[in-house]
């Protein structure tokens, strides 16, 4: 179930590239070639070893010397201009991917109810979209790629490990397997749920950071800093806590064990060595032996850049996960129907009928079963304590939201069939409208 719901997150980002997705198969073909490239030096170096050791201490009947080293050198270079057109391709549609996702993100809340900017900060919605999509770059211009390549180049590692000497192929891949433990240990899990946790409370921050800045003026006039500075703090605190449990409490033991393995895959090969190269003196293959000793151990650098490649490309899935997430809770943001055969209201009166009316994410009705009607011109009080709706009666009018059950009228008109410039030409919230300059309702 896990590695299907990673394929639908990974066919929803691309589904954002449009035209732009065949760039990214492309940089993936083209990263495994790289790769693939990339692995012929380290076999041009066996065999310029073999010769070299056969012929000892006469070096100079070694003559395929120059033509290996300019095979490898050929193959390195020309790796290396694979892997940048794969690169480009990458890059260009992660940044194209990225751009769409923020056009897409805009487009939809243009259509969402102005009451969903009360309940979402657009420094919240900014980290949600705009952060969002930045974090899908790194997947999508490096990790999707990487993963491709590191495959390819794990295929090829497993035929030359197991090639030249299998005990000591076996050896290089210790630190591959205790490497790869390591890292689901951090990743997998109850782990990747504290991720979206500290996600969530980096968003909670952004959102309070906003809302504190934007709100200093009038804290200043009111002389109330240090009680608005409360919320802010809390939510660093929050994140902070967070991120001290991840980073600290999860990734601290298994990210050490994957670095040292990363770095130390030569540790895991000496031991092996030690032990077989008795028998290879007495064997009398001494010869071939140091050969294979020197390929590997020349190889197993390669195994230490495989692993790097994958620690970063799990990240890497990680964050792009996280990231669609948030990005979701735009993309799925609750949009106001438009009528494709608007109807123009005859009058400025307002009327209610049998409306209720609930928050998202709250059980209670914030009007329930709700009827009065507004004349045009008339003035009408609503009079109630704090948190009995009236802001939420007016903010109907105007579909600031709308309503669960029941209907909201303009002129005869349910607002839900007008055209939304037409609604708001009528409707000056909360005070009343342009055309008779007399309020639709006072409270």
């Amino acid at each position: 179930m896990k590695k299907e719901k990673k394929a639908n997150e990974i066919s929803v980002l691309l589904g954002y590239a449009g035209k732009y997705k065949v760039l990214t198969f492309l940089g993936m073909f083209l990263s495994a070639v790289a790769m693939i490239m990339g692995m012929i030096p380290y076999v041009c170096i066996w065999l310029a070893a073999r010769d070299l050791i056969n012929v000892a201490p006469d070096w100079t009947q070694a003559t395929e010397i120059a033509k290996y080293g300019w095979m490898a050198f050929g193959f390195a270079f020309g790796g290396i201009i694979v892997y940048f057109a794969a690169l480009m391709c990458t890059h260009l549609a992660a940044f194209r991917t990225a751009a769409n996702i923020r056009k897409q993100g805009v487009a939809h809340m243009m259509k969402t109810p102005l009451g969903f900017f009360d309940n979402n900060a657009s420094g919240l919605l900014r980290n949600r979209l705009d952060g969002g999509a930045a974090e899908t770059e790194t997947l999508l211009a490096h990790n999707l790629a990487d993963i491709v390549g590191t495959a390819a180049m794990f295929i090829g590692m497993l035929v030359l490990m197991f090639v030249f000497d299998w005990r000591m192929g076996a050896a290089c891949l210790v630190a591959a397997v205790i490497s790869v433990g390591a890292m689901f240990a951090m990743m997998g899990g109850k782990n990747a749920k504290l991720m979206m946790e500290y996600q969530q409370a980096q968003d909670a921050m952004s959102k309070a950071g906003t809302e504190y800045v934007r709100g200093i003026p009038v804290v200043k006039v009111f002389q109330q800093t240090v009680y608005s500075f409360k919320a802010f703090k809390a939510a660093i605190e929050d994140y902070s806590s967070k991120a001290e449990r991840y980073t600290g409490g999860v990734c601290r033991v298994p990210q050490s064990v994957n670095l040292t393995c990363t770095e130390g895959v030569f540790i895991f090969l000496v031991p092996v060595v030690l032990l077989i190269a008795p028998s290879a003196l007495a064997g009398g293959n001494f010869a071939g032996f140091i050969t294979n000793f020197a390929f590997y151990a020349v190889f197993s650098a390669i195994v230490s850049t495989a692993l790097a490649r994958i620690m970063f490309a799990a990240s890497g899935l990680m964050l792009a996960k996280t990231a669609l997430a948030r990005i979701d809770t735009v993309m799925n943001a609750p949009t106001l129907e438009i009528t494709d055969d608007p109807q123009m209201p005859v009058d400025n009166g307002v009327e209610f009928r049998d409306v209720t009316f609930t928050y998202e994410g709250t059980d209670v009705p914030a009007l329930e079963h709700v009827s009065f009607k507004v004349l045009p011109g008339q003035t009408v009080a609503l009079v109630g304590p704090s948190g009995g709706g009236k802001t939420t009666a007016a903010s109907l009018i105007p579909r600031f939201w709308d309503v669960s059950s029941g209907e909201v009228l303009v002129g005869g008109v349910n607002v839900k069939d007008m055209d939304p410039h037409v609604l708001m030409d009528k409707s000056v919230w909360p005070f009343g409208n342009c055309q008779s300059n007399r309020p639709l309702a006072t409270y």
